[in-house]
């Protein structure tokens, strides 16, 4: 994750720059949460105008499901990737616990997740960048549930709880965590919260 961790451009671009744009426009829907950042903000931030904007994006909304893929590519296909090696499902469970618990400040990153973020305000989303939410909570359940099978069949979990409902625990809990965070609960306070649900899973 440290990746995340890069310079941004600084002055007026001579050239149109879109990959700066996008990632302004990640980490001010990121750090102050989306629904608080204006599209007039997010061009004072890149320095560009908002026609030109318009141009590339098409509208706010093709922004933000612009921002969102980024972010996703960036902090959540990483997460998948570890959770599809094969590892025996103890290793792959520590591995996750660490990458959810990852110190956002000493990698430069701001707290919370902006997917956490864009599903809880949900309906407060355009039809581009809240089909692309819905796309990638799919996504996110799926990969969980797949995990979690595996581990079943593999008879490195009991199959006393059904795949799919631990799949959407373990989604919640990775919710309650980038909250906590964003909320400025400290490491010692989020680490002790999502192990102890995380416990569930000892087996």
């Amino acid at each position: 994750m440290s990746e995340l961790h890069q310079k941004m451009p600084r002055g007026r671009p001579k050239t149109f720059d879109r990959d700066m744009v996008v990632a302004v426009a990640m980490r001010a829907y990121w750090e102050d949460g989306q629904s608080a950042v204006s599209l007039n903000e997010v061009c004072r931030r890149a320095k560009i105008s908002k026609p030109t904007l318009y141009k590339e994006f098409g509208s706010e909304d093709g922004l933000k499901k612009t921002a969102l893929t980024e972010y996703h590519k960036m902090t959540l296909a990483p997460l998948y990737a570890l959770l599809q090696q094969g590892r025996p499902f103890g290793e792959a469970l520590d591995m996750l616990t660490d990458y959810i618990l990852c110190d956002h400040a000493e990698h430069g990153m701001p707290n919370g997740c902006l997917f956490v973020d864009m599903c809880q305000c949900r309906d407060q989303l355009g039809d581009l960048a809240g089909g692309q939410v819905d796309e990638f909570k799919a996504l996110s359940l799926t990969v969980f549930e797949t995990w979690i099978e595996n581990a079943k069949s593999n008879e490195q979990l009991p199959n006393t709880v059904p795949s799919k409902t631990a799949a959407i625990y373990i989604d919640a809990q990775i919710a309650c965590i980038m909250n906590l965070q964003r909320q400025g609960a400290s490491i010692a306070e989020v680490s002790a919260v999502f192990r102890l649900a995380l416990s569930v899973f000892e087996y």
